[in-house]
């Protein structure tokens, strides 16, 4: 473990000039914040005009005309979280409008990802003759190509990376959108429609706010409006749907109620496609009754528990496969469920500071997911071995692929080869800023919330306490969790611990690093810092 001393030199300035607390200046101190950036973190959120993005006027036109003629429009859908939330507020949207839609996302086991031109076939039977993908669209040249043959128009809306130049009606992308809508996610373009189309509708924004969360993206400029207004609206009550998704009756609606609470909820529907449809979903995320949302909201949260604990049980059989000689773990199973391999591939890769692939067979095809825990760069670690692959793409940190049976020895060989010339760096580097208990009063802590929300580009700050005498740990779900009060007013959490407690149980001072939060339990307010790593 190394640990890095961020600079807080500009503290009291900042203090000054943008009258915030000392703890939230000692923050923006330490990220090295311009003043004009800093302004861009404090100030209300404000949503931009949405016909100032490049291409909307086209899509709204072609939208008109659609309404005008009485054109069937078919929403072309993804089934995770951010397509889920995508699909639901483009028909919403389209529907208020006066627009007669339907949707479609394809189930992600039988037919894949994204538009594909047997749906564009269906479509053209149904009588739709305006397509509108959401959070897909910009690979789909075969469906494209079929759609043009056909007599088709097709609006495509994606934020995925562009290769190809699409033969399609129009557009509409983050990367031409213009500069303040760079960093929308596929619902956050979605809203942008909707927003032209039929003005703000609270819900929309929520359910983009989620979407955001959901895909990682970076909480600047549109993004972050989106955001914090998402989180602003929970707080007041509204979207039911996700209201009911919450596991608390009365959540403390942050970024990370949502990510942990929520979009495991919505997601669980794609990654179990063999149990239920992401277009339950959609159905779900549409409905006003409460009643109606309740009930369903249950089958959801069940669904959930379901691939909690078969993710569980896929874990325990992933760590029996490991052979720690290897620096990248390649884990077969014929019982491992697909729509979970990433999740299981995440899991161990953080555990076990090194990659992680974790394949699913079908067939005579495997399928799964690799995650690097940061060490390697993904998006080019395979490009010697395309020619075994039948499907591969994704991030640095994350990625999908697809091999034949037959060619699983030729893809463990040249991981193993490759891996003989890579030396892992997996020391853990933590960049922190230094604080004292007397800093962490509960006015002190609370205050951080002015900069919320925290997310991708704009992460958490890590604090580290040093020497902080503690008292006896108590150890929470048979030894997963431990918990130590560092103050009257003050307790350390560390969640999933795993053996490191071991060295730590018996201390009396400690050294933490962490996030600082107020939480409530009984009407008591307390300071809590979640420890990432102690010593």
């Amino acid at each position: 473990m190394k640990i890095e001393t961020l600079s807080f030199d500009r503290t009291e300035e900042i203090m000054r000039e943008f009258q915030v607390s000392k703890l939230c200046a000692k923050v923006l101190s330490a990220k090295g914040l311009s003043d004009h950036e800093i302004y861009e973190i404090l100030k209300p959120a404000r949503l931009a005009n949405p016909f100032s993005a490049y291409g909307m006027k086209e899509v709204v036109d072609r939208i008109y005309q659609a309404k005008v003629s009485q054109e069937k429009v078919l929403v072309c859908g993804d089934y995770d979280a951010d397509g889920i939330c995508s699909t639901t507020i483009m028909v919403d949207a389209l529907r208020r409008y006066g627009v007669t839609c339907g949707f479609y996302i394809p189930n992600r086991f039988k037919e894949g990802y994204g538009l594909h031109a047997h749906t564009v076939e269906m479509a053209y039977e149904k009588g739709y003759r305006l397509l509108i993908t959401v959070d897909n669209g910009v690979k789909a040249l075969s469906a494209l190509e079929k759609a043009k043959e056909l007599g088709l128009d097709v609006i495509v809306t994606d934020h995925h990376a562009l290769e190809n130049t699409l033969d399609c009606f129009a557009l509409l992308h983050p990367v031409h959108m213009g500069d303040e809508f760079q960093y929308l996610s596929g619902a956050g373009v979605a809203l942008e429609v909707s927003r032209a189309l039929i003005g703000e509708c609270k819900e929309h924004v929520v359910l983009a706010c989620v979407a955001a969360i959901a895909d990682v993206m970076e909480l600047k400029k549109e993004t972050r409006a989106i955001v914090k207004l998402g989180i602003q609206y929970l707080k007041e009550g509204v979207c039911l749907p996700i209201q009911y998704l919450a596991n608390d009756r009365y959540p403390q609606w942050d970024e990370m109620t949502i990510a942990f609470q929520v979009v495991p909820k919505i997601n669980v529907t794609g990654r179990l496609a063999d149990m239920a449809n992401a277009n339950n979903t959609v159905r779900y995320l549409l409905m006003r009754n409460a009643q109606d949302i309740k009930q369903i909201a249950n089958q959801i949260s069940a669904l959930n528990e379901k691939r909690k604990q078969m993710s569980e049980d896929m874990v325990k059989t992933a760590k029996s496969l490991v052979k720690e000689e290897y620096g990248f773990q390649l884990l077969f199973d014929d019982s491992f469920h697909e729509g979970m391999v990433g999740l299981v591939a995440g899991k161990l890769a953080e555990e076990r500071k090194q990659p992680v692939m974790v394949v699913a067979k079908n067939k005579e095809h495997y399928k799964g997911s690799i995650r690097s825990a940061g060490l390697l760069d993904l998006t080019t670690f395979f490009d010697e071995c395309k020619h075994a692959l039948q499907s591969y793409g994704g991030h640095k940190a994350a990625a999908g692929i697809g091999f034949l049976a037959e060619h699983k020895q030729l893809v463990q060989d040249f991981v193993n080869d490759k891996m003989k010339h890579i030396t892992l760096k997996a020391e853990q580097t933590y960049k922190v800023i230094p604080i004292d208990l007397s800093e962490m009063s509960l006015a002190e802590v609370q205050s951080l919330h002015q900069l919320a929300p925290f997310g991708q580009g704009f992460e958490e700050p890590l604090f580290y306490v040093t020497n902080t005498s503690v008292s006896e740990c108590k150890k929470l779900k048979q030894g997963l969790h431990a918990k130590w009060a560092i103050s009257d007013h003050a307790d350390a959490m560390y969640f999933h611990c795993g053996q490191v407690l071991d060295q730590l149980v018996n201390k009396t001072s400690l050294s933490f690093i962490g996030n600082l939060r107020v939480q409530s339990f009984m009407g008591r307010k307390k300071v809590n810092i979640f420890v990432v790593d102690a010593h």
